[in-house]
């Protein structure tokens, strides 16, 4: 069997003049369209009778886990303290103010 791939076709519309407008399709909305067919995948499978599975018995739950993941990737939100190393951020003023007190310093 083999992979022929997910298709993304770019949306067209026709304008009342009779031109087209072809929207791309972006990487964010392409995995949100993949999530959206893991999510369908996941009801299909569940579904099933145990003795007509499509899939491996553990990959409902690793199909869950991929679409956290997925979800995960295109979240847009404030950035977490765990990128930060633990250290609380810094305003411009507290770096400016703590590197002119280690220049004075050096001059002393």
């Amino acid at each position: 069997m083999t992979n022929k791939g997910l298709k993304f076709k770019p949306t067209i519309y026709k304008k009342s003049d009779g031109t087209e407008v072809v929207f791309q399709v972006n990487d964010s909305t392409r995995i949100d369209m993949i999530i959206t067919e893991l999510h369908a995948i996941y009801a299909r499978e569940q579904k099933r009778d145990l003795m007509a599975l499509h899939l491996p018995y553990e990959a409902p739950e690793l199909l869950l886990e991929a679409i956290g993941l997925l979800e995960r990737a295109t979240e847009w939100g404030e950035p977490t303290d765990d990128g930060l190393c633990g250290e609380p951020p810094l305003t411009m003023a507290e770096m400016h103010s703590t590197v002119w007190k280690e220049h004075q310093e050096a001059h002393r």
